[in-house]
């Protein structure tokens, strides 16, 4: 006599789902997948421990959060910076509690990006195959673009935490949508996750309209009135931060426009800017570029493998709930029409969110593709596929716990300048390096070097009045021993007069980051013109290029004949 069929919404989704898969045993999987979720934890405290400085752009942020009262973090906040009113709250409880050390102000992300790993295990185990599980968690445990940004003092790593407890408390609702607990759990996670993300809009969105439209189609009233009363807390969350914050954001979005691809009306219009756009979405996915010719490489094949991949799962999934599918992949198209009316950027990092996603689909095309086949030769084509897949996402990793990032690691460079500057010396700050400069004088955690020339008032403290724009005078200089270049463009040449004042000065530090290579070139061609360097120390390369000059402008280098 046959056994009965499972009851319960998870074993009615394994009988739908793994037919004709290679089942994995539980415990077997379960050991896999811990000890792929250790592994991944591990990368990331790897990359926090290499002790990276910070960048430019989470100066600017950590800036904002030391010196503004928790009220002051609503408004506009300075360098165009913006985030999310909740994640700069509980950033500001962090700096009050712990201090404004780079590790401090790092602690929410990672905390946020290594919950995310583990969740997403339990996701993956509510929607996809079993065989499937252990792969998706190993998919976003190596994933490099996660792991950077988990340790970086930002809100990319909440983004894609509350994507993922988004989606699984949608899954939930949609197994149990008589549960009034789920009900209510939705409601109030809808409630918070807008204030704490976001793009955490576009998934609570998607998964509001895919039930609800769901119900609709199966004429299931009662289940779409009660997933719509479900949502009505959320939508008034988010209407209450568009009557009061969104103006906030306007000064971003209209700094961000001229970044190609960014919004639908910048650098490019319809196919190409939507290109552009989806190009950073490969950033996020963790394929790298190599082994390129000219436009293309060998990754953009590999992530259009991974996409096919992706739209199989897509198929594999909504064959066995395709309720659950829309969910994954509405927010991509939410997305899509937020950018096409000009109100979110497609860049690398606003796109993080939906990595978890994209994980769930290509773990489940892969099994599909490897198992449903009938003919040996296109199983054997898709294993290799995945695997180089796999090895695509593994090896940036790999090279960057070997060799940390850099990012314009302003800290080793600041080392070097308290080692070697003297009393009576001058040191020049050009615009880029001010908010990473003033962040190390003021934080107390660059170092017992800098720190020692710091009290021996080296450089005396004036600080800017800030302001909106990117480039906001953040410290004042204090002549003759701090010049600090207010910003006056990207050319180096319309500092020159900065330069001509220098003019005499037998010792005078240059302090940069963030410059590209030609401007670098061009600001070292006015210093060659005006003096003689007799020291140089860098850090990094191309724009994430740190470093610092030390010139003797007494007189000028002879010409040759």
């Amino acid at each position: 006599m046959a056994s009965k069929a499972p009851t319960s919404a998870r074993g009615r989704r394994s009988d739908l789902s793994t037919s004709s898969y290679v089942f994995v045993p539980s415990r077997a999987a379960a050991v896999v997948c811990y000890s792929v979720i250790a592994t991944g934890i591990g990368l990331r405290l790897l990359q926090l421990l290499s002790d990276r400085g910070l960048s430019q752009d989470e100066a600017q942020l950590a800036l904002n959060i030391m010196h503004r009262s928790v009220p002051g973090l609503f408004g506009q906040l300075d360098s165009q910076q913006a985030a999310p009113v909740g994640f700069l709250a509980v950033q500001k409880l962090v700096v009050w509690g712990l201090g404004s050390s780079e590790y401090a102000l790092r602690l929410f992300p990672l905390v946020a990006g290594s919950l995310a790993l583990v969740l997403t295990f339990l996701l993956a185990r509510e929607v996809i195959s079993p065989a499937a599980v252990p792969l998706a968690t190993a998919f976003f445990a190596v994933s490099d673009p996660l792991i950077n940004w988990t340790v970086y003092g930002k809100q990319y790593a909440v983004d894609v935490l509350v994507t993922v407890v988004v989606l699984w408390i949608g899954f939930r609702l949609s197994d149990r949508p008589d549960r009034l607990y789920v009900l209510v759990l939705y409601a109030g996670v809808g409630t918070v996750a807008v204030w704490l993300s976001h793009p955490s809009v576009f998934v609570l969105a998607g998964v509001s309209t895919a039930l609800v439209a769901g119900s609709l189609m199966r004429k299931e009233w009662r289940r779409a009135l009660v997933v719509s009363l479900a949502s009505i807390s959320w939508l008034a969350s988010l209407g209450v931060f568009a009557l009061t914050l969104s103006r906030n954001l306007e000064r971003l979005q209209t700094a961000l426009s001229g970044t190609a691809g960014a919004f639908a009306d910048s650098g490019g219009h319809g196919v190409h800017s939507l290109r552009q756009g989806f190009g950073e979405f490969r950033y996020a996915s963790g394929i790298p570029h190599f082994l390129q010719s000219g436009s293309l490489d060998a990754g953009q094949v590999i992530f259009l493998l991974a996409a096919a991949f992706c739209v199989v799962g897509v198929i594999s999934l909504g064959r066995a709930h395709a309720e659950k599918a829309v969910i994954l992949v509405a927010p991509l198209g939410f997305m899509l029409i937020a950018w096409g009316l000009n109100k979110y950027p497609l860049l690398g990092r606003t796109q993080i969110f939906l990595v978890p996603n994209f994980v769930l689909l290509l773990a489940e095309g892969v099994i599909y593709a490897a198992t449903r086949p009938q003919r040996a030769s296109t199983r054997a084509a898709s294993v290799v596929s995945a695997g180089v897949i796999g090895l695509a996402l593994v090896a940036p990793t790999i090279g960057h716990a070997v060799h940390s990032r850099s990012f314009g690691d302003l800290k080793p460079v600041l080392d070097y300048l308290a080692r070697n500057e003297r009393q009576g010396d001058t040191l020049y700050v050009y615009y880029t390096a001010q908010d990473q400069f003033r962040y190390y004088l003021e934080c107390g955690c660059a170092g017992a070097d800098f720190e020692a020339a710091r009290n021996s008032r080296f450089w005396p403290i004036r600080p800017g009045p800030g302001g909106p724009e990117l480039f906001a005078p953040q410290l004042l200089s204090v002549p003759p021993r701090l010049i600090v270049a207010a910003y006056r463009g990207d050319d180096p040449s319309r500092y020159a007069s900065d330069l001509d004042t220098l003019r005499g000065a037998r010792r005078v530090w240059f302090l940069v980051s963030h410059l590209g290579d030609s401007q670098r070139r061009s600001l070292l061609t006015q210093l060659d013109q005006r003096g003689t360097q007799r020291a140089a120390f860098t850090t990094g390369k191309g724009q994430d290029l740190a470093a610092v000059y030390l010139y003797d402008l007494t007189r000028p280098p002879r010409q040759p004949n």
